[in-house]
Protein backbone atom coordinates (compact mmCIF):
# COMPACT_ATOMS: atom_id res chain seq x y z
CA UNK A 1 0.00 0.00 0.00
CA UNK A 2 1.08 3.66 -0.96
CA UNK A 3 0.82 6.02 2.25
CA UNK A 4 1.46 9.65 1.70
CA UNK A 5 4.71 11.13 3.64
CA UNK A 6 3.39 13.04 7.09
CA UNK A 7 5.35 15.82 4.96
CA UNK A 8 3.41 15.72 1.96
CA UNK A 9 0.06 15.62 4.37
CA UNK A 10 0.61 17.11 7.39
CA UNK A 11 1.24 20.97 7.61
CA UNK A 12 3.73 21.98 10.14
CA UNK A 13 4.85 25.81 11.45
CA UNK A 14 6.22 26.96 14.14
CA UNK A 15 4.62 29.94 15.93
CA UNK A 16 6.98 31.23 18.16
CA UNK A 17 10.49 31.50 18.62
CA UNK A 18 12.40 28.50 20.65
CA UNK A 19 14.71 29.23 23.13
CA UNK A 20 12.58 32.25 23.84
CA UNK A 21 10.72 32.78 27.18
CA UNK A 22 6.78 33.15 26.36
CA UNK A 23 5.18 36.65 26.97
CA UNK A 24 1.35 37.04 26.96
CA UNK A 25 -0.17 37.78 23.43
CA UNK A 26 -0.84 35.72 20.23
CA UNK A 27 1.13 33.51 18.39
CA UNK A 28 1.86 34.07 15.31
CA UNK A 29 0.77 37.28 15.68
CA UNK A 30 -1.74 39.68 14.40
CA UNK A 31 -0.47 40.30 10.45
CA UNK A 32 0.57 36.04 10.14
CA UNK A 33 -2.55 34.25 11.45
CA UNK A 34 -2.36 31.05 9.80
CA UNK A 35 -5.17 30.42 7.06
CA UNK A 36 -6.77 27.15 7.81
CA UNK A 37 -9.52 26.93 5.14
CA UNK A 38 -7.74 23.99 3.37
CA UNK A 39 -7.74 21.81 6.36
CA UNK A 40 -10.22 19.62 8.16
CA UNK A 41 -9.30 19.71 11.13
CA UNK A 42 -6.18 21.74 12.66
CA UNK A 43 -4.01 21.39 15.82
CA UNK A 44 -1.78 23.41 18.06
CA UNK A 45 0.79 21.48 19.62
CA UNK A 46 2.11 23.34 23.29
CA UNK A 47 5.26 21.92 24.56
CA UNK A 48 6.36 23.27 28.09
CA UNK A 49 10.30 23.92 29.26
CA UNK A 50 10.20 25.45 32.34
CA UNK A 51 7.73 27.23 33.68
CA UNK A 52 7.24 29.57 36.49
CA UNK A 53 3.64 29.99 35.53
CA UNK A 54 0.58 28.77 35.01
CA UNK A 55 -0.18 29.51 31.52
CA UNK A 56 -3.88 29.64 29.88
CA UNK A 57 -3.75 28.76 26.08
CA UNK A 58 -6.90 29.59 23.82
CA UNK A 59 -7.32 29.36 20.08
CA UNK A 60 -8.81 32.17 18.25
CA UNK A 61 -10.27 32.79 15.30
CA UNK A 62 -10.44 35.99 12.77
CA UNK A 63 -11.92 37.09 9.52
CA UNK A 64 -8.38 38.53 8.41
CA UNK A 65 -4.93 37.61 8.87
CA UNK A 66 -4.87 40.87 10.68
CA UNK A 67 -8.42 40.88 12.05
CA UNK A 68 -9.80 41.18 15.62
CA UNK A 69 -9.06 37.85 17.24
CA UNK A 70 -12.44 36.51 19.24
CA UNK A 71 -11.88 32.83 21.00
CA UNK A 72 -12.82 29.36 19.70
CA UNK A 73 -15.45 27.65 22.29
CA UNK A 74 -14.44 25.14 23.98
CA UNK A 75 -10.55 25.44 22.36
CA UNK A 76 -8.81 26.30 25.49
CA UNK A 77 -6.00 24.31 27.82
CA UNK A 78 -4.00 25.53 30.81
CA UNK A 79 -0.84 24.67 31.20
CA UNK A 80 0.24 24.32 34.91
CA UNK A 81 3.18 26.24 36.52
CA UNK A 82 4.32 22.79 37.53
CA UNK A 83 3.82 21.06 33.76
CA UNK A 84 7.87 20.93 33.15
CA UNK A 85 8.82 19.00 30.22
CA UNK A 86 5.17 18.03 29.15
CA UNK A 87 3.00 18.93 26.46
CA UNK A 88 -0.49 19.75 25.66
CA UNK A 89 -2.62 19.94 22.56
CA UNK A 90 -5.52 21.22 21.02
CA UNK A 91 -7.53 20.12 18.01
CA UNK A 92 -10.37 22.15 16.27
CA UNK A 93 -12.34 20.89 13.51
CA UNK A 94 -12.87 23.80 10.67
CA UNK A 95 -16.44 23.68 11.11
CA UNK A 96 -16.99 24.68 14.58
CA UNK A 97 -15.02 28.16 13.11
CA UNK A 98 -17.60 31.13 12.63
CA UNK A 99 -17.16 30.14 8.73
CA UNK A 100 -20.11 31.76 7.55
CA UNK A 101 -18.42 35.23 8.49
CA UNK A 102 -15.20 34.26 7.05
CA UNK A 103 -13.25 33.69 10.07
CA UNK A 104 -10.61 31.04 8.77
CA UNK A 105 -7.62 32.61 10.28
CA UNK A 106 -6.47 31.23 13.92
CA UNK A 107 -3.72 31.97 16.33
CA UNK A 108 -3.06 30.49 19.76
CA UNK A 109 -3.40 33.63 22.16
CA UNK A 110 -1.11 32.67 25.70
CA UNK A 111 -2.24 34.69 28.67
CA UNK A 112 -0.12 34.28 31.99
CA UNK A 113 3.39 34.47 31.89
CA UNK A 114 4.37 36.33 34.89
CA UNK A 115 8.54 37.12 34.22
CA UNK A 116 11.33 35.64 32.26
CA UNK A 117 11.32 31.73 33.29
CA UNK A 118 7.95 30.50 31.21
CA UNK A 119 8.75 28.59 28.16
CA UNK A 120 6.61 27.14 25.67
CA UNK A 121 7.88 25.36 22.19
CA UNK A 122 4.38 25.83 20.23
CA UNK A 123 3.64 24.14 16.84
CA UNK A 124 0.87 24.27 14.29
CA UNK A 125 -0.64 21.36 12.47
CA UNK A 126 -2.64 21.81 9.45
CA UNK A 127 -4.98 18.31 9.02
CA UNK A 128 -6.22 16.74 6.09
CA UNK A 129 -5.64 18.96 3.59
CA UNK A 130 -7.88 19.77 0.46
CA UNK A 131 -4.85 19.07 -1.71
CA UNK A 132 -1.49 17.31 -1.42
CA UNK A 133 1.16 17.56 -1.14
CA UNK A 134 0.67 20.47 1.14
CA UNK A 135 3.49 23.45 0.49
CA UNK A 136 5.61 23.93 4.00
CA UNK A 137 6.14 26.38 5.65
CA UNK A 138 9.21 28.38 4.47
CA UNK A 139 10.84 27.48 8.39
CA UNK A 140 10.93 23.71 7.33
CA UNK A 141 14.27 22.53 6.62
CA UNK A 142 13.55 18.83 5.39
CA UNK A 143 12.28 15.44 5.76
CA UNK A 144 13.57 12.19 5.62
CA UNK A 145 11.36 9.45 4.81
CA UNK A 146 12.83 5.68 5.36
CA UNK A 147 9.77 3.41 3.60
CA UNK A 148 9.19 0.49 1.53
Amino acid sequence: MNYPTFDDSVYVQKVNAFNTAIVDGNFPASGSYIDVSAFERFVFLIAAGTLDSALTCKVQQAATINGTAKDVSGATVTVGATDDDKWASIEVQGAKLDINNGYNYVTLNVAGAAGSNDYLCILFLGMYPSAQPVTQHASYVSAVVVAG
